[in-house]
This record gives structure tokens, sequence and C-alpha cells, in this order.
């Protein structure tokens, strides 16, 4: 993989709302609309975020074109910080309890660990082999971190940050989804055209599912019945059961699809959003 990410100029692709989501393959309507993301670009004008982490009604945006984190107040609309981070960063989370925002730098090889109480980056780790996605466990114990140019997936314990796992996946891994009782890692390999399914307890790889061509985000269902995945060279989205690890459905999108993002939607429904 060569230089950045870039989100189109059209944000958001399509907003999918799934309905009935409790039994059968989900039924997919296309919709519009992700509040928080076009917020922030709006906020942010020139440097459109590439990807956002909110806690509250604060946003955690990593701009296109620079080596920074803004901070952004969603509520009244202004960067209220901008950190320097390291290079080329591509993943971001918050911690549950809001207390860190983590950034993987894809080019130098870290991860920054921003405290965000100080609004500044504590802490600077040296991981090596290309970090790029990032996900973190339900309760926030474990951060689980892809390495695209190592084949693998870093685990770190929260607070210490100390690697407690290494493990080995498909080739080129992207972006990683932890499933909601927390034992599974779901890990989308670029290189590959596959998903690496990872078992918490045995820190192990104990499933590989076939995507699309250049598989690039992931996301799993609230209620940890479906994952979808976002398949770049194939301009498609892959449905896959979660309890019996199959490929259920494959939905044509457009325009090179690159991640893939869940927020709820009422009783039973939620929004997938793909961009």
């Amino acid at each position: 993989m060569t230089g950045r990410l870039r989100i189109p100029i059209a944000v958001v692709l399509a907003m999918l709302v799934l309905w009935g989501c409790g039994g059968g393959v989900p039924n997919v309507r296309i919709d519009k609309g992700y509040p928080d993301f076009r917020l922030a670009r709006a906020i942010m004008g020139e440097h459109p975020p590439m990807r956002l982490a909110v806690w509250g009604r604060t946003g955690y945006a990593i701009p296109e074109d620079l080596n920074e984190v803004f901070v952004l107040d969603l509520e009244g609309r202004r960067i209220r910080k901008r950190i320097a981070v390291g290079t080329n960063p591509m993943g971001i989370v918050v911690t549950p309890d809001g207390r860190f925002t983590l950034v993987t730098n894809h080019h130098s090889g870290e991860l920054s660990i921003i405290e965000n109480s100080r609004g500044e980056v504590s802490r600077t780790l040296d991981l090596g082999r290309n970090p790029c996605g990032i996900a973190l466990s339900p309760e926030g114990s474990r951060v689980y971190i892809t390495h695209h140019g190592g084949n693998s997936v870093s685990v770190l314990s929260i607070p210490s940050f100390e690697r407690i796992a290494q493990i080995e996946v498909g080739t080129g891994p992207m972006a990683a989804a932890v499933t909601p009782d927390g034992r599974h890692v779901l890990v989308v390999n670029e290189a590959s055209n596959d998903v690496s399914v990872v078992e918490t307890e045995g820190w192990k790889t104990v499933s590989t599912i076939p995507a699309g061509r250049s598989p690039k985000g992931v996301a799993i269902s609230p209620d940890g019945q479906w994952a979808y995945v976002a398949n770049s060279g194939s301009d498609s989205l892959t449905v896959i059961d979660v309890r019996r690890w199959s490929v259920v459905r494959t939905i044509p999108l457009k325009e090179s699809p690159a991640h893939v993002d869940i927020a709820p939607y009422g009783p039973a429904q939620y929004r997938l959003v793909v961009w």
C-alpha cells in the first residue's frame, strides 16, 4: 500500500438502513446522512476528516493531509485544538471511559496516545511494521492494531499499553472490528482478499473468510450477528453471518468503498455508512 487512503469529495457514498436484523439476511435500502461526519467536515473546512471518533459531543478527527488530530466541539461547531501525531495517521479510537484517544501512524510505525484531559500526546509507542487499523475490546481493556506491513495484529493492554500478544493473519491487514461479546476480532486483509477471524482467548486465527477484491473496512452489527466488509477493488460490500463465519450476501456499491461504520437507528435497526 502506498500513500494515504483518501475520502472522496462526496464524504458518504451511501447509508444502508438494515431492518429486521434478528433473523434471516438483512434487507438493505439506500438512504442519506451521517450527521457527525458531515458536521466534522463542515467544521474542518479545507482539511476534511479521513476518520472520526466521537466521545460525547467531542470529535477526534484525522484530517486528510496533515499529521495531526483535530479535536472538535461538535455542539459549538468549532475546532477546539490541533494535536501533532506521527506520520500518516490512519486509525483512531477513543477508549470507552474517554480517557485516551489512540492513533496509529502508518509511515512512522507508531501509536500516539493522547491523554484527553490534557489535550496532548502523553506517550508514543514504537510498533513498527506499518500500523494501520485499530479496534477496542468492548470494555476497553485491550486494543487491537493491524500491521499492514507485517501481516499481523498486535494486542496491547490498557492502560499500561504493554504488548500481550502478536497474532499472524492474512496478507496486508487493514481494518479490524471486535464482536460485541469480545470473543473474536475480524481483520480484513487487503492483499489476500479475505477476512481473518481471530479468537481472543487463545490469540490465534481460527477461520478465514473470502471477501471481495482489496477489502479495507469492516464493521459488526450491534447484535453481533452480521459483519460487513467494504471491498474497494470490487466496489462491493460483503455480508458475513458471524454465527457461521460464512458469506451470505454481496451488495454492489460504487466508487471504491474503503470504510464502513455502524450507528443505531431505533429498535432493531442500525445505520450502515459506507464511504
